[in-house]
């Protein structure tokens, strides 16, 4: 792995060239190409969802052969100047992946020339440790051809990215409150079941693949519930918008760590169909809200009264 890091690097260092050096341009960067995100608007508020990006960049074939990392001061000045150099006459493809921090890796990237095998997920994913949920991540796929002119010229593109990930947030009530607060030592420990393990390079989940989701939870003491703290997942929906028990098939539990019995259990499909009129994970910027509460040993799942104006009766 190590080794092949190592060509990718020098990939990078002659297909993400930087500058010139001769007066004949042969040196010189010639591709410059701008991000935006939407969101669920019309306006670019890239900056304000996106602190990083990673461009990966394909040859027409789908072969690797670069890649280009963006940090925030980097994507303030990124439109003023050609950021690469790639060969006139040719197509291309750029994939630009937003926000990929210690919950992402990408995987396939060498050996796969099909996008839909080129993954993201979890860096913990099929080992022994414990995901515990996703970056906020996004996504953008752009084919692109530059044509040869026979003198030096700048290409100019625009990736849209879309979003990658749903922001949820559970709050579990009417449980008594830790009483030793450490980390990891928390009477109760939830859990999704089937979540969504990976999404391809074309911006779709691997329905194949579904994992074990372990959120930590914190005690809130001015709300009085146990809550989640920027629990984010893959999406739910497929590339066309839609929800199914194929996209979304995960089962919220949460059991008793004091005696491992399972507290309460629920279809997050099925909550998600009872609360259609309420919950939208369609949009860019979604989020799944979430409230597990008991009364006395009975415990339901419902809507947070948060979420929603006029709420429905309990849902089991």
């Amino acid at each position: 792995m190590k080794y092949i890091q190592k060509i990718l690097l020098a990939l990078v260092a002659f297909v993400l060239a930087t500058g010139c050096i001769r007066e004949d341009n042969d040196d010189c960067d010639n591709v410059t190409i701008y991000f935006q995100y939407l969101a669920d608007g019309d306006e670019d508020v890239l900056y304000q969802y996106m602190k990083k990006v990673d461009l990966y960049v394909f040859d027409e074939n789908g072969h690797i052969m670069g890649v280009g990392h963006y940090g925030e001061s980097d994507l303030k000045t990124f439109s003023a100047k050609p950021s690469f150099k790639l060969t006139p006459g040719r197509k291309y493809k750029v994939v630009a992946v937003g926000n990929a921090y210690e919950r992402t890796e990408v995987v396939n990237l060498e050996s796969e020339t099909d996008f839909n095998n080129i993954y993201l997920q979890h860096p913990a994913w099929g080992t022994e440790e414990k995901v515990d949920g996703h970056d906020h991540n996004y996504m953008g796929l752009q084919e692109f051809y530059i044509p040869a002119t026979g003198e030096f010229t700048v290409y100019r593109d625009t990736v849209t990215l879309y979003s990658a990930h749903v922001n949820v947030e559970i709050e579990i009530n009417g449980l008594p409150a830790p009483e030793n607060t450490r980390e990891g030592e928390h009477p109760f420990a939830l859990s999704i079941e089937q979540s969504n393990a990976q999404t391809d390079f074309n911006g779709n989940i691997n329905v194949e693949e579904k994992g074990t989701c372990y959120p930590t939870l914190i005690y809130d003491y001015e709300r009085k519930c146990y809550r989640t703290d920027d629990l984010t997942l893959f999406r739910m929906d497929d590339h066309h918008g839609h929800i199914d028990e194929e996209c979304c098939s995960h089962e919220l539990v949460l059991v008793d760590n004091r005696d491992g019995r399972e507290m309460i259990r629920g279809n997050i499909y099925n909550y998600l169909k009872y609360y259609e009129d309420e919950i939208d994970l369609t949009k860019q910027e979604a989020t799944l809200p979430i409230a597990i509460t008991f009364n006395g040993v009975t415990g339901v799942i419902e809507i947070p009264d948060w979420a929603v104006v006029d709420t429905k009766p309990e849902w089991n």
